[in-house]
């Protein structure tokens, strides 16, 4: 039977990044919505909770769900740099998924300090969820640089994260085909862009007058070549 995997990322608003005018719950949002598709990829069964969600709901929702690994995703302030994972004991399950998620996002993020996995049983998702729980502070948010890095990488945040849990089960992780077309969001409000092609041209001049059309009635059009 597939392993239930539940993804929890950050309702907090409030926590804004010191580059691009976002915050913490879009961004982590975003790195959820990549590891879902990972996971999904890779033979997991995946809920994810929606965005805002309070974490009290999300824990009961995770209990409710029968999560084998309950994964908070947030990012870290306080003027370090790096990843931190946390887990509600050193029991050997628990650091065994939280060391695999470590050092999985801890290789591809630019900070340098080793935070490693650190015992927190107060936090509500450690305590509260019925699955090993490893909370993931993936890098941090309140260093310029450094939110810029979360923002252009949520993608590869999410793949590390999915690669930690195929990690910590034995699996084997499935790398995502490229080529496939995926729906963009716009960096930083997390909202889905969806693009739509007017035509395609064999004469560059009907595409060019077609583009102006467009210009003129307020859409923001442009040219490509190819198939």
């Amino acid at each position: 039977m597939s392993k239930k995997i539940y993804l929890s990322p950050s309702n907090q608003s409030n926590n804004a990044y010191a580059f691009g005018d976002t915050n913490e719950m879009v961004q982590c949002n975003r790195i959820a919505d990549y590891a879902k598709a990972a996971l999904e990829r890779c033979g997991f069964i995946v809920k994810k909770a929606p965005m805002g969600q309070e974490i009290s709901v999300s824990a009961k929702e995770s209990n409710n769900f029968g999560a084998d690994l309950h994964i908070p995703i947030h990012t870290n302030a306080g003027g370090g740099n790096g990843t931190l994972v946390m887990i509600y004991s050193n029991a050997s399950e628990n650091l065994k998924a939280g060391t695999a998620l470590y050092n999985s996002v801890n290789a591809v993020t630019p900070g340098t300090i080793e935070y490693g996995v650190r015992v927190n049983s107060s936090l509500l998702e450690l305590n509260s969820t019925t699955a090993i729980a490893t909370y993931v502070e993936c890098e941090f948010h309140d260093r310029e640089d450094l939110a810029e890095f979360i923002i252009n990488n949520v993608d590869v945040l999410g793949e590390a994260i999915a690669e930690g849990v195929c990690d910590y089960y034995g699996v084997s992780y499935v790398q995502g085909d490229s080529s496939e077309d995926q729906n963009d969001s716009d960096q930083t409000t997390g909202e889905t862009l969806y693009k739509v092609q007017a035509g395609a041209f064999k004469i560059k001049e009907n595409a060019e007058n077609l583009k102006k059309e467009l210009n003129e009635a307020g859409f923001d059009a442009f040219i490509s070549e190819g198939d």
